[in-house]
Formats: C-alpha cells, structure tokens, sequence
C-alpha cells in the first residue's frame, strides 16, 4: 500500500516532518502523491508551481494571490492547457485562518482550492464563504506533538478528494 492510501504511513511521514524538518515544502511531495493517486488523476496534471518566477511561459500560472503552491490543470500536453484549480500548503498544523487572504486571492484565479497544513485539509469552490468541506486528521499541541484522530477522518478525506469535479 501507498503513502496516498495508508493513514499509518502519513501520520508517520507527517511527524517526521514535524520533527526533522518543519517547514512547508517537505509536504509537497506526500500532497502530490495523496492527488495524484485519487479517482480523477488520469484527468488532470498537477503541476508545483511554488517555485516559479515571474516569466513569459509562467503567467498562466499567477494569480491574484501570486504562486500558489500547485496548479491544477487539464490533461493535454500543452501550456494553454485549462487551469481547473490550486492547492496552497502551510507548515503543519499551521492555523489556517491566518492566510485566508491568499486563499480568497487563488478562489478569484482558479476557483476551486484545496487547503491544507496536513493535519487539516478544507476544499473551497467559488468564494471563501463556499467552503465545501473541512477534515480533521489530528491536532498539534503547543509543544509540537500531534494527536490524531481515528483513521476515520482519513477514510472521509479520501472520499471527499475523490468526489471533487475538476472537470465539470
């Protein structure tokens, strides 16, 4: 089984980073691997962009909030390619509600977002007001420990990234 489907392997990879690495860009690797092994993968290219620079080939790329951290579009080989949506990553356990401006900047660009600081995931379409889910893997304490909830919510994250339309 894969990191993508095994809530034991992401709670472990998620407290590896908590401890030897905390910062934001080591969970671009597991969110790309969770997306790209969902229902819909063979329908759509993601893309990290958290590393783009401002440049002819990367304007479709920015939106009103800049670089997200990756950029989902339709599947065809081409830089035209639709924008079907973004997903924006914060350092675990993070509070989300603090950068709620830039997720309002990349709902006005790319209309659908996934929000994540890997403890929390929250789907948005639309508006910042038309949050369609919210899932709650675990919590961090003030002294950096996490506590995890069953691997119920897990099982309700799965489902809920599975049902999202990006083509529509």
């Amino acid at each position: 089984m894969s990191l993508a489907n095994d809530f034991d392997m992401y709670t472990d990879e998620i407290e590896l980073i908590q401890t030897q690495n905390r910062v934001e860009c080591d969970l671009y690797s597991i969110i790309a691997c969770i997306i790209r092994e969902r229902k819909q993968s063979n329908k759509i290219s993601l893309r990290d962009v958290s590393a783009r620079r401002k440049s002819e080939f990367s304007t479709s790329f920015i939106g009103n909030s800049g670089f997200p951290d990756f950029v989902i579009r339709e599947r065809i080989k081409s830089n035209n390619a639709a924008t079907l949506g973004a997903i924006e990553v914060k350092r675990v356990g993070q509070d989300l509600d603090k950068h709620l401006e830039q997720v309002k900047g990349h709902l006005i660009s790319y209309k659908r977002v996934i929000y994540t600081n890997g403890l929390e995931w929250r789907y948005y379409k639309g508006s910042i007001d038309s949050r369609r889910w919210k899932v709650e893997l675990g919590k961090k304490s003030s002294d950096g420990k996490i506590t995890w909830d069953n691997d119920n919510n897990w099982k309700k994250l799965l489902e809920e990234l599975d049902k999202i339309e990006w083509i529509e």
